[in-house]
């Protein structure tokens, strides 16, 4: 209401000082673009053993899918964009 009120009246209405610019959680200490993770990407990689483990088998596949980044459109997706 006291917005309202200052509003009505003419009066202006001010925005809280901004805060400094420090960010509000704190940021990771390796942080990595896309360009890095990218060239992280190794298509003749084989799976590392520790992941031959029956554990691991129901949600492995012998071939990696690339990246999206690597995988050009389709015609419709194209066509979409």
């Amino acid at each position: 209401a006291s917005l309202l009120r200052a509003l009505s009246s003419g009066g202006s209405i001010t925005s809280p000082p901004l805060s400094p610019a420090l960010p509000k959680y704190k940021l990771a200490d390796y942080r990595y673009g896309r360009e890095e993770m990218l060239a992280l990407f190794l298509k003749d990689n084989k799976i590392p053993s520790d992941l031959l483990d029956k554990e691991f088998l129901p949600i492995l596949q012998e071939e990696p899918l690339p990246p999206l980044a690597l995988v050009p459109f389709t015609e419709e997706e194209q066509r979409l964009q």
